[in-house]
């Protein structure tokens, strides 16, 4: 037997489905190094002040890199000492220019957010293409970790890389008059497939998408096709002003039960598609945040934003008490840690984790499809 036959005949370390198996494995995101970003064109939908689009990136005040940074060192502590493995991306400096013959943009973003990096499904990890030119080298921190898992005998595969030119981005793109609409008015073309892994939706045999300011429709074909005919992909619309991701929209806790943002309702049947198939559908609380003040880089649903260990038990932000008495109510043991300092580099514990591998395996949560 060769040495790649003994690799492939062995049980991959990577084997994830859903977002509420048994956690045993995951990455966790860091703050070292971030920086404010560049302006760019995918930041259109966003832009109430033109000022806005001559900015350059800078670094991140080091005592709020640190604040992040403890507390995302205490949520991968607390996951080590329940038995959990946790790995990190490599350290990194973001205050440096990214440069291709298609653009230049000074200053990139953080390794905070391996979700929208990487997406696992079953035995394989997918290296997302992005949606913003400044993340266009952020799938390099994740790099050796990646060649690890593969070596170790998980599939890898790497969605093609787009240009990110001129072409990609709808031309003078703006919500100020006419806001986002995914059919009417795209911030993208199909130029190019385009996708963060964050704008999927992994619920074993199907998983849902949301078409977004990163994410086109051009990307989930390609996706659909990368994954076979033993997936479904659907493709999943809700009015939101400027989408991005799907985790603070629509976000299933186990089987038969998902949450959903009021303030966001659908604009198509999926949440009747839920029902249709015997789920519960709850509508989330916002976040306490606006209180405090929230930070511009995340949403109000930011309270959404949470992490299954299983079935039973979500890790949750410790201010955020609505959500955590919803949550009860609903029957979880709740798990409340700090992290409110890590918002402003992007997200919460779901947005700052990739559950590389959950104790489970593929299965149908929608038995009216299979018939």
């Amino acid at each position: 037997m060769t040495s790649t036959d003994q690799v492939g005949s062995q049980q991959s370390v990577v084997n994830s489905y859903n977002g509420w198996d048994p956690l045993e494995e995951v990455i966790v995101g860091n703050a070292y190094g971030a920086a404010k970003a560049g302006y760019e064109p995918a930041f259109n939908p966003y832009v109430r002040d033109p000022s806005v689009r001559t900015r350059d990136g800078y670094p991140r005040d080091e005592k709020d890199i640190e604040a992040a940074q403890a507390q995302l060192d205490n949520f991968a502590n607390f996951l080590q000492g329940r038995g959990i493995t946790v790995h990190r991306p490599t350290r990194t400096e973001y205050f440096v220019p990214v440069k291709t013959p298609d653009f230049e943009v000074k200053g990139q973003n953080a390794s905070a957010c391996p979700r929208d990096v990487l997406m696992v499904v079953g035995d394989q990890i997918i290296e997302a293409t992005m949606g913003q030119r400044v993340r266009f080298f952020e799938y390099l921190a994740y790099r050796e970790l990646v060649k690890d898992y593969f070596n170790r005998g998980a599939r890898w595969v790497a969605a093609p890389k787009p240009s990110m030119s001129d072409a990609m981005y709808t031309k003078d793109y703006s919500t100020v008059e006419t806001p986002f609409d995914a059919d009417s008015h795209p911030a993208l073309t199909d130029f190019e497939p385009c996708f963060d892994a964050a704008s999927f939706c992994r619920i074993g045999k199907d998983i849902f998408y949301q078409p977004d300011i990163v994410t086109n429709d051009f990307g989930a074909r390609w996706l659909a096709r990368q994954l076979g005919p033993e997936y479904r992909v659907h493709r999943a619309r809700f009015k939101d002003p400027h989408p991005q991701h799907i985790d603070a929209t629509m976000v299933p806790l186990r089987p038969g039960l998902v949450m959903m943002n009021p303030e966001r309702p659908a604009v198509d049947d999926t949440p009747q598609l839920f029902k249709d198939n015997g789920w519960e559908v709850v509508d989330a609380v916002p976040s306490v945040t606006d209180t405090i003040p929230r930070p511009d880089e995340v949403s109000n649903w930011i309270s959404m934003n949470m992490f299954n260990l299983d079935e039973q038990t979500i890790v949750c932000e410790e201010r955020e008490e609505p959500m955590i008495k919803l949550l009860e109510t609903l029957g979880f043991t709740v798990i409340p840690l700090p992290f409110r300092d890590v918002y402003s580099f992007g997200g919460s514990f779901h947005c700052c984790t990739l559950d590389v591998r959950r104790r489970g395996g593929l299965q149908s949560y929608f038995p009216e499809l299979d018939a």
